[in-house]
């Protein structure tokens, strides 16, 4: 699939595109991570999901034509191939079993997103827990490259009530917090946290 399309490279913080603007290209990532915000009515940008290597980005615009349902930006250093909607349209009536997998991976996608509705009524440490653990099964890594900060905008918290989840999950040797990291040592020990 890469060799559709054009090489790029964004630095961290980088804003890749905006919600809103037109969806006529899509990104296979190949090194990175880039996060998935939506503008909130305060405002401010509210995490929605993360996209790491070997992973499609901006697939639904280029899919019913119509703009951007969300703003991405690089964490860290991102390199990613941009393919135009043509080339990508072309590939899949190549190749229908990609169709497919695409197809699964937006259930998946559309399946969390009912699931993270569905907590939003839940208490705090509810909502962390799940978060951390959809991260730790996105990503395939224990280790999450986040500050408190992002992970509470990411559950809809404050960062000291976040925080205090945290100390929380850390005292029980559930994760293990540094600075701009979070660990999961155990995700089955959150678990019972997301049954609420």
């Amino acid at each position: 699939m890469y060799a559709l399309g054009r090489r790029v490279q964004y630095p961290d913080g980088h804003l890749i595109v905006s919600q809103g603007a037109p969806g006529r290209t899509l990104f296979a990532l190949e090194r990175g991570e880039i996060r998935i915000t939506v503008g909130a009515p305060d405002g401010s940008q509210v995490v929605v999901g993360l996209r790491t290597r070997g992973e499609l980005v901006g697939e639904m615009a280029v899919l019913d034509g119509h703009s951007r349902s969300a703003s991405m930006v690089a964490k860290g250093e991102v390199v990613a191939w941009i393919i135009t909607a043509d080339r990508f349209r072309q590939l899949l009536g190549r190749h229908p079993e990609l169709a497919f997998e695409l197809l699964t991976v937006l259930a998946r996608r559309l399946r969390d997103l009912g699931d993270q509705h569905a907590l939003r009524s839940h208490e705090l440490s509810a909502r962390v827990a799940w978060r951390l653990r959809a991260l730790v099964r996105e990503t395939g890594s224990s280790e999450l490259r986040m500050t408190q900060k992002e992970l509470a905008d990411w559950v809809g918290a404050t960062r000291e009530g976040t925080a205090r989840v945290l100390t929380e999950f850390r005292n029980k040797g559930l994760v293990h917090t540094g600075r701009g990291r979070i660990e999961v040592l155990d995700p089955e020990g959150l678990a019972p946290y997301t049954r609420g």
